[in-house]
């Protein structure tokens, strides 16, 4: 089954915006959010009394934050593995479903773009190049959709407050 131009572009757009929707949600349930916001904090005002310790030659102070260092990676780990955890549960099911939706859309091309884009262009089966008319080069499906979820992430994450 294979559909056209612009179906296929759409279905994938909505797959893209749908998969970072449901990924943001998650986000916001399972993860502490102010709590990762506070130790990001923390951990940039560690980073920067390091960095001026560093560059002031203070050794006091630089032997008094590298007693502080090992909190601090706890916490990076800590803030790292609750986002982690949500990745993990939702990659099968995301892949599954985005193989699903390539089977949908087939081999073709599905948007143009005014300018090349190495790796993510529709080659055509038995050709050696991607296709280019009058200047544009043709999409594949996985193009369009990494050019569709980098568009609509961070607008998700900042509608639903998941940036930290």
């Amino acid at each position: 089954m294979s559909l056209g131009i612009p179906d296929s572009t759409l279905v994938l757009t909505l797959t893209a915006v749908g998969f970072g929707l449901i990924s943001n949600l998650l986000t916001r349930k399972f993860v502490n959010l102010e709590a990762e916001r506070r130790i990001k904090a923390e951990i940039n005002d560690f980073t920067k009394a390091m960095k001026n310790a560093t560059k002031s030659g203070n050794k006091t102070e630089q032997e008094k934050l590298k007693k502080k260092e090992p909190s601090i990676q706890q916490m990076r780990i800590k803030m790292s593995s609750a986002r982690s955890k949500v990745a993990l549960y939702t990659i099968v099911p995301f892949f599954a479903i985005y193989y699903l939706v390539l089977f949908l859309v087939g081999n073709v091309y599905v948007a143009w773009m005014p300018f090349p884009l190495p790796y993510i262009c529709w080659t055509p089966p038995g050709a050696s190049s991607c296709l280019v008319h009058s200047g544009a080069t043709a999409m594949n499906a996985f193009g369009w959709y990494l050019v569709s979820s980098f568009s609509f992430q961070g607008l998700l994450t900042r509608i639903l407050k998941t940036s930290t």
